[in-house]
């Protein structure tokens, strides 16, 4: 009798040691101690609200630390943020702030709103300077991004390459027939180019595109010289007014306004008065000229 006894003692203890390992193996941060085996995990589950796992759904207190409660359903690094008992916040930047606390509006971070250079809380540059209300219709593009604008020039000059040899046999009923390039259609002055394009529109080849009509005359504004190999723009005003009235809209017209809100919006040099109103007047014809041909 006596013998069987010590053997189930001793099985007793083999199989409580065996189970206390088990638990270790499972929690590492438990003691195994078969004394202390529940008492230790009882007060393992009280240490967070949320019972996470560590390294993913974590507190946002060093993990294991007496007596304070883990962040609920923070993250340590696995999503990017912290829980509520450590907030890195969304404005500040700075790493484990008060959630209730926001420090400076651009204090840093990839999550900060700093305005991007050349910009105005989110807003271009141009935009505090102010332009005069006028409708712009398509030429509201002006206000795309500068890379758009840079494609659009790169493709225009590169359709230029073969568009500007391009013998063009302009005829209409009752009207003499003409033969020209689409680079000397370019090169004439503004009102002639408008005589061209209302008595012969169907057979014109033209930069239609705003965008491209707009690169085109920004470049040859800032730098004086004709982006259109084989051109000889007739004046400064004429060549930049023949981009403006291409780009606009048939049935907008165009005022000095409207000359003075493009020159602002796309950066360019200052016009005088008498400028303004020229490159008015001869965009004018243009525009006019293309909704009469157009019909």
């Amino acid at each position: 009798m006596t013998t069987k006894l010590s053997s189930r003692s001793g099985l007793r203890r083999l199989l409580l040691g065996s189970a206390a390992l088990s638990l270790a193996v499972m929690a590492p941060g438990l003691s195994w101690h078969p004394g202390q085996l529940f008492g230790a995990a009882y007060a393992q589950s009280e240490s967070g609200q949320g019972g996470g796992n560590m390294g993913t759904h974590g507190s946002g207190h060093a993990p294991g630390t007496s007596g304070q409660s883990m962040g609920q359903g923070g993250s340590t690094g696995m999503r990017g943020h912290y829980g509520q008992g450590g907030s890195t916040g969304t404005e500040t930047g700075e790493e484990g702030t008060s959630s209730d606390k926001k420090g400076p509006r651009f204090g840093g971070g990839e999550n900060s709103r700093k305005p991007s250079e050349g910009t105005t809380g989110g807003r271009p540059g141009w935009a505090k300077e102010g332009i005069p209300e006028v409708e712009l219709g398509r030429l509201s593009v002006a206000r795309s991004p500068a890379h758009v604008l840079d494609h659009a020039f790169s493709e225009a000059v590169s359709n230029w390459t073969s568009m500007g040899s391009t013998v063009m046999v302009l005829s209409a009923e009752g009207q003499e027939t003409l033969t020209m390039t689409v680079a000397q259609l370019y090169s004439l002055p503004a009102s002639e180019f408008s005589y061209i394009v209302q008595t012969y529109y169907p057979s014109i080849v033209r930069i239609d595109s705003p965008l491209e009509n707009l690169s085109l005359l920004k470049s040859y504004a800032l730098t004086n010289t004709t982006p259109l190999s084989g051109t000889t723009p007739a004046s400064r005003d004429d060549f930049i007014a023949i981009f403006l009235g291409s780009a606009s809209d048939k049935t907008i017209p165009i005022s000095a306004d409207t000359v003075t809100a493009v020159n602002t919006i796309l950066g360019l040099p200052a016009l005088t008065p008498e400028q303004t109103a020229d490159i008015a007047a001869k965009a004018e014809e243009v525009r006019l000229a293309i909704l009469s041909g157009h019909g």
